[in-house]
């Protein structure tokens, strides 16, 4: 490998950087504009396996950079200028810290001297993100004095340790000038002499491994099968798992309760509407019978199900690939740190024990009730119908708030493989929008689809301006209830004002003009059939097609409380 001729020791190390993370696997770098940061940014753009993706706002550019981190299940990362910039990736770098997706935050900073004496965007970023990374560090400023050996050590550090506790980290890179090509030059071919021999390689600076990853089975594992048992699945991030999962419920004769994170709540096997069948003595009844609750991955939508879990008195064995703590109800229970599929491995299945017939029938018999409410176009009817609409091997984003709960209660079943992606770790509605696009902008050979609140779309409005850089298909329809409608099924205020002066905060807008801004294909449907054909058409047009869906503000909070009161009738 030749490095390409630099002027600076700036430039260098940006060089240097650059070339560390490319050969520990990093392939997409995100940047927005910036003078610090040209050492880093020139180095990206110039690096030939670096694909670069810009944003000019550095909010949007972190989500932007985490949906891309979350579809490539890989290391992305995102270059900043200093000051303020740093900062505005904050809300991202917290949702990748609680949902352990690997971004690398390489941020510009002004040398020592130019801290704390007033210099022009100069903020303190030494642990600016506090404890919502796995590993930062401030390096030395660069310079001739110190060798390209540290350098690459600090960085490679970082990287391993990301490999090993997947989540975000930091690298402060601080930058005296000159650091463009035109400034004053250098001879700095002596520099590089201490690393000539990785130059050469070709390899990363630093080769680490670690002690033997195999699982070791649980001890009772043969018992445990011939007891009653039920499967939680949360959220995942490959839909491979979500379909191990279910064959695995499928073969010991277990209930299978799929969030709608897990990609895989569509499968024959999946009880569909486990949320509204716990307003059901009955079903809670029934799933009281098992001995033993095997839950997946984490994050569960469903409050009714987390406090069923919290209630029940069956064993809780729980498996994650991370070491962070996720019952929010804090369940004594036995918490296996594994990857899924070596842990299947080490449990084979040798008892076939099926129970739970009466909640499979349960399950169908709250499908008959769903069907009967009507086809008239609202909120309830485009989350029941989405899943049916996307194609196989689409993938769907969901928003937080009101859009993920319609999803997780509502979504049709069908045997479709769509991968499902939201933004549960911290359940912002900060830079959802951006985040779809970085999901796109990965799987650029199927659409992808993002289901959206106004107010979420509001709060990400600028990243319309992404749909330019993507080749396949955004369709992102937004779910117009003129503010939080999710407040309507909180106990707030009996006075309305209040309500919705600090809650809802309704906005009287609609997108129209913001879709014809940013040049966008827009499309606002009457009734349902209008639009599941302008769906089936934004699916074919490369870019952001917006679908709007505007409903009155408790239509879907009464839909659902009406629901809640017919459950209970229901004949099991």
């Amino acid at each position: 490998m030749k490095l390409t001729p630099a002027s600076n020791i700036s430039l260098l190390w940006g060089q240097l950087i650059i070339e560390s993370l490319v050969r520990n696997g990093v392939e997409h770098v995100f940047i927005a504009p910036g003078s610090r940061s040209t050492p880093l940014t020139l180095a990206a753009h110039a690096h030939p396996n670096v694909v670069l993706h810009t944003h000019f706002d550095e909010r949007g550019l972190g989500f932007f950079a985490l949906g891309a981190a979350k579809a490539l299940a890989a290391p992305v990362a995102v270059i900043t200028t200093s000051g303020t910039a740093v900062a505005n990736l904050y809300p991202a770098v917290i949702e990748a810290k609680l949902t352990q997706v690997p971004l690398i935050i390489l941020s510009a900073d002004r040398p020592e001297e130019l801290q704390q004496c007033g210099a022009n965007q100069a903020i303190d970023q030494v642990g600016i993100f506090a404890s919502h990374t796995v590993w930062d560090i401030n390096l030395a400023t660069a310079s001739t004095q110190i060798p390209a050996n540290y350098l690459l050590t600090q960085v490679e550090q970082g990287l391993f340790i990301q490999q090993q506790q997947a989540g975000p980290i930091h690298i402060n890179c601080k930058f005296r000038e000159p650091f463009y090509a035109k400034q004053q030059s250098q001879d700095l071919s002596h520099y590089l002499a201490s690393i000539n021999p990785w130059l050469i390689s070709g390899a990363p600076y630093l080769q680490k491994t670690t002690g033997s990853s195999s699982i070791p089975p649980l001890s009772d594992w043969a018992e445990l099968q011939q007891q009653r048992g039920i499967i939680v699945v949360g959220r995942l991030t490959q839909i491979e798992q979500a379909q191990d999962l279910a064959a695995f419920a499928q073969s010991l004769g277990w209930p299978l309760l799929m969030d709608i994170q897990s990609s895989g709540k569509g499968h024959p096997w999946a009880l569909n509407y486990y949320d509204q069948l716990l307003h059901h003595p009955e079903f809670v009844e029934q799933l009281n019978q098992a001995e033993l609750v095997l839950q997946f991955g984490d994050r569960l939508v469903s409050k009714r199900l987390l406090h069923f879990l919290s209630q029940t008195r069956a064993r809780l064995i729980q498996v994650q690939p991370h070491l962070d703590a996720t019952s929010p109800n804090h369940i004594m229970g036995q918490y296996c740190c594994a990857e899924i599929e070596p842990w299947l491995l080490a449990h084979p299945v040798n008892q076939h024990q099926p129970w739970g017939a009466a909640l499979y029938q349960a399950d169908q018999a709250m499908a008959q009730l769903i069907g009967q409410q009507g086809y008239e176009l609202t909120e309830f009817s485009v989350a029941h119908s989405l899943t049916r609409l996307a194609p196989d091997n689409s993938a769907l984003f969901i928003g937080n708030s009101l859009p993920v709960r319609l999803m997780d209660m509502f979504a049709e079943p069908n045997s479709k493989q769509q991968r499902i992606f939201t933004n549960r770790g911290a359940s912002g509605i900060d830079g959802l929008l951006a985040s779809a696009v970085g999901v796109a902008t990965i799987l650029d050979h199927r659409p992808t689809t993002l289901l959206i609140g106004d107010t979420s779309l509001l709060h990400d409005l600028n990243s319309l301006a992404l749909s330019s850089q993507l080749q396949s298909a955004l369709v992102v329809i937004a779910l117009n209830n003129d503010g939080g409608s999710i407040f309507n099924l909180l106990p707030l205020p009996d006075d309305e004002a209040v309500a919705e002066q600090c809650y809802q905060l309704p906005h009287g807008l609609d997108f129209a003009n913001a879709a014809k801004m940013f040049g966008l294909q827009y499309v606002k449907p009457c009734s349902q059939q209008e639009f599941e054909l302008d769906y089936a058409a934004a699916l074919i047009e490369p870019g952001i097609t917006l679908i709007e869906i505007c409903v009155p503000a408790k239509q879907s909070s009464e839909m659902i409380q009406h629901l809640a009161t017919q459950v209970p009738q229901l004949e099991l």
